[in-house]
């Protein structure tokens, strides 16, 4: 029997949106309640300068909320399924490493993992990059799998390096999700397009909840490791399925929604940080995954920005970013023009951000605008 996605025409659910972020809602309440008992409670220290003790729920909240839409809408599908396990396996080394602190290494290691079984078990894999550099189609062939795994445990981290400030790693995958759902829509990926609106539903109230906007002061809950790795793992997901021809498991073919190189851009934020920050600490002799105060949204917060005005400078850019690859993709511009221009932004970013910070400490600036407390010296 041929396993098939719901490929009728799209149609917002708005049922299964309400029930959904209604749940999620209730999620939050109830983890701000328990995280306490269950040691998931995040302590100012080291790097980390946030006044309070926050409850890191915000990924368990995610998942528990998105429950019916895995198992009880007409959208549930084989698909959904191999993306709820994942969801799940992803989710409890987050947890996990939340309550007990996992080694960078044993981190790794889970990743790989589990980026090993979505990649083989779940059929989700980067065939083809496109014409990526302007002399053809870059085919993979057994190349396909090593890179695919290599490219989820990429995404995972970059969205858990953005998580420095209050909402902006769920609103980063917001805007990237709601590039892909216009994208989807576009070449009549209905069902994909319908699951990450769904997700979004979700993620709206998590929002509210890890960010200071209404009032609130300081967020009432952080993601953790739990829900940075959830989100990368959504959005690795997403750019990988939408940009192949192709469905997990070869399900069914379908139309890319958007090239390989293209999707560099949806994602273009957390991957400068990323590559700027394994680049920066590289070159100072560094560990290049031990946590530093040179992110994008801590330059933003030297210059003398609110952790509010951070916010939204940062997601703006991402919003263009993904406005301008959308338009790009609708006008079929050539893969390589994509990847070319990205990598020309990306070093454009490393030159300013290199320049900012050694004016900084050429001017022995050592103060730390997220809570106005000194910095530690590194």
């Amino acid at each position: 029997m041929t396993e098939t996605l719901d490929t009728s025409m799209f149609s917002l659910p708005f049922y299964e949106m309400a029930i959904v972020a209604g749940g999620t809602l209730f999620w939050l309440f109830v983890g701000v309640v328990l995280a306490p008992n269950l040691g998931l409670v995040d302590k100012p220290w080291g790097h980390k300068k946030h006044k309070n003790n926050t409850p890191l729920v915000g990924g368990i909240a995610l998942f528990l909320g998105l429950m019916p839409a895995f198992f009880l809408f007409e959208i549930i599908s084989p698909y959904n399924e191999r993306l709820w396990w994942a969801s799940f396996l992803i989710l409890a080394v987050g947890v996990w490493d939340d309550i007990t602190g996992l080694s960078i290494y044993k981190r790794f290691f889970l990743e790989f993992i589990i980026a090993t079984i979505i990649t083989v078990g779940g059929g989700l894999t980067v065939k083809t990059l496109g014409n990526l550099i302007g002399f053809g189609e870059v085919e993979l062939g057994v190349f396909a799998v090593p890179f695919t795994v290599i490219c989820i445990v990429g995404v995972i981290n970059a969205l858990n390096m953005v998580d420095g400030i209050d909402g902006l790693l769920v609103g980063l995958t917001i805007v990237s999700l709601t590039a892909m759902i216009y994208l989807a829509t576009i070449v009549g990926r209905y069902g994909e397009a319908e699951i990450i609106l769904i997700i979004i539903s979700a993620l709206i109230p998590v929002f509210i909840f890890n960010s200071r906007l209404l009032g609130q002061q300081t967020a009432r809950i952080f993601m953790g490791d739990g829900g940075s790795k959830l989100m990368g793992l959504f959005l690795a997901w997403f750019t990988i399925s939408l940009s192949q021809s192709y469905t997990p498991h070869n399900i069914e073919q379908a139309e890319p929604a958007f090239p390989a190189a293209g999707a560099l851009w949806l994602l273009a934020i957390p991957l400068i940080e990323l590559f700027s920050s394994i680049l920066r600490r590289l070159l100072k002799g560094r560990n290049p995954f031990k946590p530093d105060l040179q992110h994008m949204h801590h330059l933003l917060l030297r210059a003398g920005f609110s952790v509010n005005h951070t916010l939204m400078i940062i997601l703006g850019i991402a919003t263009i970013m993904a406005i301008v690859a959308t338009v790009a993709f609708t006008a079929l511009i050539a893969d390589s023009i994509f990847f070319v221009s990205l990598l020309g932004i990306y070093a454009v970013y490393c030159i300013f951000a290199h320049m900012f910070w050694q004016n900084r400490e050429q001017q022995g600036d050592q103060h730390n605008y997220y809570n106005n407390r000194p910095l530690e010296k590194h």
